[in-house]
């Protein structure tokens, strides 16, 4: 594909395919007929109910064309980008791309969450030691990781029957409590193991799983997906030592550098010991006239709704 050309868009179910002779982005899309309660139809990053990372799919050598082809081929005034990293490629292309055009863009959202950085845990002596007492005091306790010899199928099934066991289980938000979201959990921890882009850890006790935890690898990122410890022994901060557990299987793997913790939520444990955030943003982009209308309106009468509440 040359700096000239431009690359066909072709429409798909999940959203806007951009192609040359080969797959150069994958855009998935929800259309929505009113945007906000606000009278404009949009294109709307689609994200799935267990995902909170939105950034499409684009190879960075046709990246520019694909996002041109895309934003010249739009049919709705307003297009929304959502939870992309601010200040990485992605989010900083867009928005060239955007603001060349003449294409207003507001930040619809932004909030930041922990990042963990290498052998950059704040880890308190504090922290250490009441760690150490939960391990002296909780008998037979064993820290473990998953390697590529072990039966993903035993790790998954213990990770459900823990997570059931708990709030989660009773309030009805286990993933084994819908028979989709288990298949889906399934399903996708064996895919990401099969392909080396899963790591995992976890705590026993007395030759029992008490604690596990998986996250997800792309390169030198990780990401963390689900944790979760069985409650009979909350006394023993089994997610504090799960935590650490984590810290240390991150610095001691060679091919990762950082961890998204991939969280809306502040958690404590992550709060304590990651000490850098990465800033997540969603993006609102009004094309044309009454797309720029639509844009600029919205701040406005989101001040309305609160102040009539």
């Amino acid at each position: 594909m040359t700096q000239s050309s431009r690359p066909p868009l072709t429409r798909s179910f999940s959203g806007l395919l951009i192609a040359s002779a080969r797959l150069d982005g994958l855009f998935p899309f929800a259309r929505v007929p009113r945007y906000k309660g606000f009278p404009a139809s949009a294109l709307v990053s689609w994200q799935h109910s267990h995902t909170l990372l939105c950034t499409p799919l684009v190879r960075a050598e046709g990246a520019r064309q694909c996002l041109e082809a895309l934003i010249d081929s739009l049919e709705t005034p307003l297009v929304q980008f959502r939870n992309i990293p601010a200040g990485e490629p992605f989010h900083r292309l867009v928005l060239e791309v955007l603001i060349a055009r003449g294409i207003d863009v507001i930040i619809n959202r932004s909030y930041a969450r922990g990042l963990l950085r290498k052998h950059r845990a704040t880890i308190s002596g504090r922290f250490r030691r009441a760690a150490a007492s939960a391990e002296r005091r909780l008998k037979n306790l064993a820290y473990v990781r998953l390697e590529p010899q072990d039966d993903i199928g035993r790790w998954i099934d213990e990770f459900l029957r823990i997570e059931a066991a708990g709030w989660k289980g009773r309030n009805g938000s286990a993933m084994a409590s819908s028979a989709a979201n288990e298949r889906y959990f399934r399903e996708i921890i064996a895919a990401a193991f099969r392909r080396g882009q899963l790591i995992g850890c976890g705590l026993d006790a007395g030759g029992r799983a008490i604690a596990r935890r998986f996250s997800f690898t792309a390169g030198e990122a990780s990401y963390a997906f689900k944790t979760t410890y069985d409650e009979g022994y909350a006394d023993y901060s089994p997610g504090a030592l799960l935590e650490l557990a984590n810290v240390r299987q991150l610095d001691a793997d060679p091919r990762l550098q950082w961890m998204d913790s991939f969280t809306e939520a502040n958690v404590l444990a992550v709060e304590r010991l990651w000490p850098d955030r990465r800033e997540m943003q969603t993006l609102l982009a009004g094309v044309g006239a009454w797309g720029r209308l639509a844009a600029a309106a919205l701040p406005w009468l989101r001040w309305i709704k609160r102040r009539i509440r």
